[in-house]
């Protein structure tokens, strides 16, 4: 049976607001005080008459956690897509906003608001229910406006690669055994290795117009943007610049940037910036406040921009070959039940009774300086994980599944270790597998068997909702789901 035409629609705008806001990604309160350069959001349609998909790509830390619902309702009566058959995605800048937070939500809540010694924000902050509907129009008419512009075109895919990510979780001896620091200091002697691989593909999704012009490229990186971390300001990281070398060589293009599974990666060399940023590493870890690395970060995100683009570009000369306007076309959507992380009754006692002393410690006239606040983070994510616990042991997951001709689009909403990612990419019966992270909500990070053992933030209960048991099951769902659309 012959596939029907594709039709292809592109839309872009810009996010970047013009009030201040309060910043996502680090430990600390931050509110921004600067535009370093704009942050953006892209979307893609695709559609052939039986099947669509529409993806967009914020350059924001994550989905915030209303993000989907708030669209997917909004779509619901406007003669567009299928709302379930919309994604949204990030790019895990740590410059960016949520939009909806309003400062440290959850340290409020155990704590209440008058025991926390908190930045005065601007009276003008862009922030709650405004932020939302913010960010929730200006996505909405992105995806109508994509969806308004498709036509008849090609599509082809291509695999290259690109050095970006590095992992960031080095392991050091220790008078008991081995541990795992996240940013910890390779310049030390008790330094060991890495406890995980790297994942230098890019793999790309290009359109073309019944003409044969170039229209769009979905540009997929297995690491996060998070260069420019840190700092007050707000950024989109290396993407903004490897949109502007992508669009320098292949000319005034849509972008669609998308993050691969990279849960311990980094776009930093450690090693390299050990040698020079042994104080400023310890303070990246504590995450107690700004820290100024001795980094060029914007010559960093060149260099980054210039090694996507080239790896771009060279994927296009092999697109260009395998244009199809009538590609196979599938897409699944899983609602996946994976086993909850849980903590022992053990654990919870322990987490509430540090809580409960620092509720004893702090007050309206002795306030918790950020410092304080910190001590917090692992107890109050026990706490919460104890209280999730008693009303059931699954956590679900949406994740998407397609097959666009020989290659596989795959989705799911955590900060999966690259070591899952790899997995996937190899049992997948598709030449070429687009892997997205972060998609469709943030379900924090999903580590390995080798992370948990290692410890360090980022494979502790506080920071991960799933541990490995569930990032297998993960795994194989996916590669199940994907080979399925191959048979």
């Amino acid at each position: 049976m012959m596939e029907r035409k594709m039709r292809i629609g592109w839309a872009y705008t810009d996010i970047t607001p013009d009030r201040p806001v309060y910043l996502a990604g680090q430990m600390y309160v931050r509110v921004s005080r600067y535009v370093h350069d704009p942050i953006t959001a892209s979307a893609i349609a695709l559609e052939n008459g039986e099947e669509q998909a529409v993806f967009v790509s914020m350059d924001t830390v994550a989905v915030p956690d209303f993000l989907t619902g708030e669209i997917r309702r909004r779509l619901a009566d406007k003669g567009g897509p299928n709302p379930d058959r919309v994604s949204l995605c990030a790019t895990h800048t740590h410059t960016s906003s949520r939009f909806s937070v309003v400062g440290n939500e959850t340290l409020i809540r155990h704590m209440g608001r008058d025991r926390i010694e908190e930045p005065k924000a601007p009276d003008n902050i862009l922030c709650g229910e405004e932020g939302k509907n913010y960010l929730a129009e200006r996505i909405e008419r992105l995806i109508m406006d994509a969806w308004e512009s498709r036509r008849e075109g090609f599509v082809g895919t291509a695999q290259d690669y690109a050095v970006v990510g590095f992992n960031r979780r080095p392991v050091f001896s220790t008078e008991s055994g081995e541990e795992a620091r996240m940013y910890g200091d390779c310049s030390k002697e008790d330094f060991l290795r890495f406890e995980g691989t790297v994942d230098h593909s890019v793999n790309v999704l290009y359109t073309w117009d019944e003409e044969g012009k170039l229209t769009g490229a979905a540009v997929n990186v297995p690491c996060p943007a998070q260069v420019m971390e840190l700092h007050y300001f707000i950024s989109a990281d290396y993407w903004h610049y490897a949109r502007k070398h992508i669009r320098e060589k292949l000319g005034d293009i849509f972008i669609l940037p998308l993050c691969g599974a990279a849960g311990d990666q980094n776009p930093l060399d450690l090693v390299r910036i050990s040698k020079d940023n042994g104080e400023e590493l310890k303070a990246w870890s504590a995450q107690a406040g700004e820290v100024f690395r001795n980094i060029d970060m914007s010559a960093c995100c060149e260099d980054i921009g210039e090694r996507i683009a080239e790896a771009v570009v060279r994927g296009y000369r092999q697109a260009a070959q395998m244009r199809h306007n009538r590609p196979v076309f599938r897409h699944s959507i899983v609602h996946a039940n994976l086993p909850l992380r849980t903590v022992t009754e053990a654990e919870y006692a322990q987490a509430e009774k540090v809580i409960e002393e620092y509720r004893d410690r702090f007050d309206g006239h002795n306030r918790m300086k950020i410092e304080d606040q910190l001590k917090l983070y692992g107890p109050l994510g026990v706490a919460d994980r104890y209280v999730m616990q008693q009303k059931g042991s699954i956590y679900p997951a949406e994740l998407h599944v397609l097959r666009l001709q020989d290659t596989a689009i795959v989705t799911q909403p955590f900060e999966l270790f690259v070591e899952y990612g790899l997995r996937i990419r190899a049992a997948c019966r598709a030449r070429k597998v687009l892997h997205v992270q972060l998609c469709n909500g943030y379900a924090d990070y999903l580590p390995t068997r080798a992370a948990v053992l290692g410890g360090s933030y980022s494979s502790e209960p506080a920071s991960t909702n799933v541990g490995p048991e569930g990032g297998d099951l993960l795994t194989s769902v996916l590669i199940k789901e994907a080979n399925s659309l191959f048979a």
